[in-house]
């Protein structure tokens, strides 16, 4: 017996419009921006938390991680972030697991996106789509870089920055982003030895993605479309 025919019973005129890094890329901006709120006070501290916390969430799903993976990893963020309220508190061992538990969560948004663009890159070529990604990308290498020098001045219990009173989370991202784009203004610097070797890492990093990942990427997508008639 011939199966019925399968009928689409979704409302005509109606369409789901999955969200890419269309989406993604306005929210890490966005996140930039909110970074330089004051933290002391309650409502900018929110605002800062949840579009941080947006902008995690989204990346792991428009990257197309398996969902078992995508909620284990919403939990853990959740976990840890409840957890590193007290952290301050209890230097130590306990400080140093919730820091490497951030580490290996917001290492994992550009490793998702990285793994997301290949399989692109190699199945259907280069489209709008993995050229934004490639982008996403190296705003989370930035973000990532600024939280391995905020980690590196509690792991060395000693100021990153060689500049006194230096130290927040604004000035880790905004030297972390000068580092990246090799701007370097020079208002800040590291004060010893593997905090500058840390920002060297990502200079060079800063540069490498830009004259090989996004120039080859942008490159392909140019060459692919197609001619003007």
């Amino acid at each position: 017996m011939t199966p019925p025919p399968l009928v689409d019973t979704r409302p005509k005129g109606r369409r789901w419009i999955r969200p890419g890094f269309a989406w993604l890329l306005p929210l890490l901006l966005l996140h930039l921006v909110v970074s330089g709120f004051p933290v002391h006070y309650p409502l900018f501290f929110a605002i800062r938390a949840i579009v941080r916390g947006s902008a995690l969430v989204l990346t792991l799903y428009v990257s197309r991680i398996g969902r078992a993976f995508f909620l284990a990893m919403v939990v853990l963020t959740l976990v840890t972030a409840a957890a590193s309220v007290s952290a301050p508190e209890r230097p130590g061992w306990y400080q140093d697991l919730i820091l490497a538990s951030w580490s290996m969560i917001l290492l994992l948004a550009p490793v998702a996106i990285f793994r997301r663009i290949r399989k692109e890159f190699q199945g259907e070529g280069v489209d709008l789509e993995v050229v934004l990604g490639a982008l996403c990308a190296y705003l989370w290498i930035g973000a990532y870089f600024a939280f391995l020098y905020g980690a590196a001045a509690v792991v060395f219990q000693s100021p990153f920055f060689d500049q006194p009173g230096a130290e927040n989370q604004l000035n880790y991202l905004y030297f972390s982003f000068t580092t990246l784009t090799t701007v370097g203004y020079g208002d800040l610097s590291p004060g010893y030895g593997p905090g500058r070797m840390l920002a060297a890492t990502e200079a060079v990093i800063g540069q490498i993605y830009l004259v090989s990942v996004v120039a080859i990427i942008v490159g392909a997508f140019v060459r692919q479309k197609p001619p003007r008639s």
